[in-house]
């Protein structure tokens, strides 16, 4: 009863990197070639999303685009 288990063929270098993948907090260093994404991932962009988000408040009107409600305006169809 039950199913199959292991029957398919296991590449082990595909093996491999997946164990590399799912462990990279083991290996990860800060060094010239990470230092970059770092700080591009942790500074720029959330900086740049809350500058945008403060100047852009008051500008964009998320309200409903209609001058009536629609009582007012079934209210003066009869």
């Amino acid at each position: 009863m039950g199913g199959h288990h292991d029957t398919l063929l296991k590449d082990p270098a595909i093996e491999e990197w997946i164990w590399m993948r799912q462990n990279t907090h083991r290996y990860f260093k800060i060094n010239r070639r990470t230092a970059p994404a770092l700080v591009g991932m942790g500074l720029i962009i959330p900086a740049a999303t809350i500058y945008f988000a403060i100047a852009s408040q008051d500008k964009i009107s998320v309200g409903p685009r209609v001058k009536k409600s629609w009582a007012e305006a079934y209210a003066n169809k009869n």
